[in-house]
């Protein structure tokens, strides 16, 4: 019983420092297949399944490795103190041999559907290799670093339907990838303000008072709704698709990204952007709209 016990205790430790629920960053993956309606085709789905549960489980090994090395600094945050290594209930050891299993499967997952796709999966991997080791410790290129992991999923999103992506579509998810870090760092930089915790990441007390956080985070979301009204109108875009209809699709990415700024600069919502995104219904309910208007005008754009 007393095995059965530890097991069962492990394996949710195991669990936690993997955060299953950050895989819907991985739904950037199906971005092209969205715009391209190659999503429609059952043939694909095996792919695009594949494709997405092999970066998920690339992500998590990050995650964990991301965990191993900042434990120090974590057990002086008033959230991450209680992740499973940085607060002793998970060792390091084992944390490394599952971080090390979940790139691995991951990787070959990708690769079996798509070479390019796993490179990108890999360079996701360097990038964060190199982020977690020396660029967090610098302010903006720490979330630039982010925002480019983001940029992989969707060139590797790209990758598995064998199609190239606009380059509209990438400045748009790298934009709004760094939105989202931004009012994240804003939000942990709050939090820290308001304990007698010690900054345990420098890097936080480098980045500017809130007020001119709060102005980037302005002028990401206006570039971010910018970028996306580009390319429903770009000459490219309407000539691939047969149509210019996709701008009436812009309201849906304004409200959304407005409803979000709102919502997550409340309190420290903002801190874990998956959570708030999973766990608001006018955000989830916006996303909704917005892929089935999207998969609507297309599909009937190409069928006339």
């Amino acid at each position: 019983m007393r095995i059965s016990v530890k097991s069962s205790s492990l394996f949710k430790e195991l669990l936690k420092s993997a955060r299953p629920w950050q895989w819907v960053k991985s739904s950037f993956l199906l971005v092209p297949a969205l715009f391209t309606l190659e999503i429609l085709h059952r043939e694909n789905w095996l792919n695009l399944g594949a494709g997405v549960l092999g970066f998920s489980l690339v992500a998590s090994a990050v995650y964990i490795f991301n965990d191993i090395v900042n434990r120090r600094e974590d057990r002086e945050h008033p959230v991450k103190r209680h992740r499973p290594i940085a607060s002793g209930k998970f060792n390091i050891l084992p944390a490394s041999l599952f971080s090390a299993l979940l790139a691995g499967t991951g990787l070959a997952l990708l690769y079996s559907v798509a070479i390019n796709a796993a490179l990108f999966g890999m360079y996701y991997v360097l990038i964060m290799i190199f982020y977690t080791i020396f660029f967090r410790r610098l302010y903006i290129v720490d979330v630039i670093f982010i925002a480019t992991g983001f940029v992989f999923r969707v060139e590797a999103g790209a990758a598995l339907i064998q199609q190239p992506v606009s380059h509209w579509l990438i400045l748009c998810t790298f934009t709004i990838a760094l939105f989202l870090g931004m009012i994240k760092r804003r939000q942990e930089i709050g939090a820290l303000e308001n304990t007698d915790l010690p900054h345990g990441r420098k890097v936080l007390a480098d980045y500017p008072p809130l007020p001119i956080i709060d102005g980037w985070i302005n002028i990401l979301a206006a570039v971010t709704l910018l970028c996306y009204a580009l390319y429903t109108v770009d000459p490219a875009t309407i000539a691939k698709h047969h149509t210019g209809a996709l701008l009436y699709t812009l309201p849906f990415a304004l409200y959304g990204i407005f409803r979000y700024q709102k919502i997550s600069l409340h309190g420290r919502a903002g801190e874990d952007p998956t959570k708030l995104v999973l766990s608001d219904v006018g955000i989830r309910l916006v996303v909704i709209l917005w892929v089935a208007t999207v998969g609507i005008i297309l599909y009937f754009a190409k069928a006339v």
